[in-house]
This record gives structure tokens, C-alpha cells and sequence, in this order.
């Protein structure tokens, strides 16, 4: 077995390009093969495509069966913000009515005192 140095070995990176004569049938099937790649390559981006379109048209039917589901929402719950304001005249009515219970009271008392006095009308 040989040893050989690092220094005797030699490396070469040229490469040389030599044309080489291609036939037409050679040519013909080097067309129909990158015809082929190029309609694969259609035919996947049109499915995309095609896909795309489907899926906006789904998301645009949900949208709209969303929207309706919102409307029937909002009429759902109008009452809920009735009750709202039917809550706040009840406390105004309650208020008022305690007004004039504190009143009547004060007038019977008043009364009572005057009639407790002997005062006739």
C-alpha cells in the first residue's frame, strides 16, 4: 500500500461544455415532457382555484345565515331591554308612591293631633 502526499494531488474545478447534437425525436420528447409539467402545473393551480371559489362562496352562505341568526337575536332580546325601562319606571313609580305614603302620613298625623286637640272644622 502507497502513501501519496497531499502535496502530489491536484485538483482540478474547470469544467468543460461541449455541445452535444440532440435529434428531433430527442427535442419532440424533451417538448412533450415540459408540456406536461407545465398543464400539470395548470391543472393544479385551476383545482386551487376552483377550491378557493367554493370556499368563499360557503363562507359567504354562512355569513349570511349568521346574520340572519343575529337579526332574530336582536329581536329576541328587545324585550330584555324593555324590562330595562319597565325596571326604571317601576323604582320612579315605588319612589313616588313612597312620597305620598310619607305625605298621608304626615297629614293623618296632623290630623289626628289637630282632632286629639279638640280643633273642629
Amino acid at each position: 500500500m502507497e502513501i501519496v502526499q497531499a502535496s502530489e494531488v491536484t485538483t482540478s474545478m474547470t469544467v468543460t461544455l461541449e455541445r452535444t447534437a440532440v435529434s428531433d425525436a430527442e427535442l419532440w420528447a424533451a417538448w412533450r415532457f415540459w408540456m406536461l409539467v407545465a398543464a400539470a402545473v395548470i391543472v393544479v393551480a385551476a383545482a386551487l382555484l376552483v377550491t378557493i371559489w367554493l370556499t368563499a362562496r360557503s363562507i359567504a352562505a354562512h355569513a349570511g345565515r349568521a346574520i340572519v341568526a343575529l337579526e332574530a337575536i336582536r329581536d329576541n332580546t328587545r324585550a330584555i331591554w324593555g324590562l330595562q325601562t319597565t325596571n326604571e319606571m317601576a323604582e320612579e313609580l315605588r319612589a313616588t308612591v313612597r312620597d305620598i305614603e310619607s305625605k298621608a302620613t304626615a297629614l293623618a298625623e296632623a290630623l289626628q293631633g289637630h282632632t286629639a286637640a279638640g280643633g273642629r272644622r
